[in-house]
């Protein structure tokens, strides 16, 4: 899975719709990616992918990278560091910290440089969100929910004041350690199809997200968004490139409903 920007004809439909009520959340290939910085014999895929890892934004790469700190290639373990400050999720402090005593120099300063930069990102979160269960509800297929869940990870830990943690990690206990609300979020594709006749149609998605408030689970709002692309029907054609844009459809409308959810999910931790 390849998910580039998105491009410009890629048009926002509509932005994120919220309400709240106290009634009673691939690219890269992850997997692959973790295996290269984990089995590669060659330092430079070593190092390739801890990068790529680090840009992916996913935290589900922090404790692949955490443990590259100790790979036996300077290179690497500088890469990893540089990975977890780009990654961006606290969680890696502690490690990171253990490892300021590396024995190469050019690894202690970007040690250093991750840490000062994460301790900075720490202060400035508020709200701890996980990422619970994506589901498509349009029929697009298991790929559609594989790009909804990436997308959606990489679009939170964007936003301010927003650190998604990873999948395994007991939420309210590094909650409770921090002193911080957490949310659960859910989500799903509502709509993600082609519409109109003639030489020109428009694909169109439409997405959906559940906050709900931990560690009781109720619900305490809702945002959502969705995308559209003008095509042809020339290129809807095209397996490939119709696939394509599914991606980048998708993707431009999970960023319409998340990026401007830092309100929602503030208050939604709240409730």
């Amino acid at each position: 899975m390849s998910l580039k920007r998105i491009p410009r004809r890629v048009l926002i439909a509509s932005t994120a719709l919220l309400f709240f009520s106290p009634v009673a959340w691939g690219d890269p290939d992850l997997t692959g990616l973790v295996q290269q910085l984990a089995r590669s014999s060659d330092f430079r895929m070593r190092v390739q992918a801890a990068l790529q890892l680090g840009k992916s934004k996913d935290t589900r790469a922090t404790r692949p990278l955490v443990k590259a700190l100790d790979d036996q290639n300077v290179s690497v373990r500088a890469a990893a560091a540089a990975a977890l400050k780009t990654l961006g999720d606290p969680e890696a402090l502690p490690a990171l910290k253990q490892n300021r005593l590396d024995r190469s120099e050019i690894v202690r300063r970007q040690v250093q440089e991750s840490i000062v930069s994460l301790e900075t990102r720490m202060k400035e979160v508020r709200v701890l969100v996980q990422v619970g269960t994506m589901k498509d509800r349009s029929a697009s297929g298991k790929q559609a929910v594989v790009v909804l869940d990436y997308a959606s990870r990489k679009t939170l830990q964007s936003i301010p004041a927003v650190n998604v943690v990873g999948d395994s990690a007991d939420v309210m206990q590094i909650a409770k350690r921090r002193n911080l609300p957490a949310v659960m979020m859910t989500g799903s594709i509502r709509t993600l199809d082609a519409q109109g006749e003639g030489p020109s149609v428009f694909y169109t998605a439409k997405v959906e997200y559940v906050l709900h408030r931990m560690p009781e689970q109720a619900i305490a709002g809702k945002v959502s968004g969705s995308a559209s692309a003008k095509v042809s029907s020339g290129e809807l054609s095209d397996p490939l490139r119709r696939d394509k844009l599914r991606e980048e459809v998708l993707f431009a409308a999970v960023e319409s409903a998340l990026r401007r959810a830092q309100p929602a999910l503030l208050q939604a931790a709240t409730l």
